[in-house]
């Protein structure tokens, strides 16, 4: 099977999250906490990244149909479980699916240095 994803989704979205410990959940702070509040203090943020949302689909398409295993406790550990082409490179059985990211950046690397990988052409797989 062949599928096809546009290479700008083949990349991580950042999320931002930030909030203060003193108003969350709907509290409501006392009087010395907003002196708090006011100096800066009781903010928390948190960064995260996670595949782009239109890979986020692929992958589940992919999972759903049997192509892939989808290993959620970790990053990069999704495996191929039958084989397919995507964006014309073959992944064959046990070989890893990875995030948006290092796909994004595997296929660059090809499309850049392309004599690096001529030797592979009739058997162009995903490591």
């Amino acid at each position: 099977m062949d599928f096809t994803i546009d290479p700008a989704y083949l990349t991580s979205v950042e999320i931002r999250e930030e909030w203060n410990e003193y108003t969350k959940n709907g509290r409501v702070p006392t009087n010395e906490e907003l002196l708090l509040i006011l100096q800066g203090k009781g903010t928390v943020t948190l960064g995260r990244s996670e595949d782009h949302p239109e890979f986020a689909k692929l992958r589940e398409h992919l999972g759903e149909q049997g192509y892939i295993e989808i290993q959620r406790g970790w990053w990069n550990g999704d495996r191929v479980l039958k084989p397919f082409t995507l964006n014309g490179l073959k992944f064959k059985i046990g070989k890893q699916f990875s995030c948006a990211g290092a796909m994004g950046t595997h296929f660059a690397v090809r499309a850049k240095y392309p004599e690096h990988y001529k030797d592979e052409e009739d058997d162009e797989t995903m490591d």
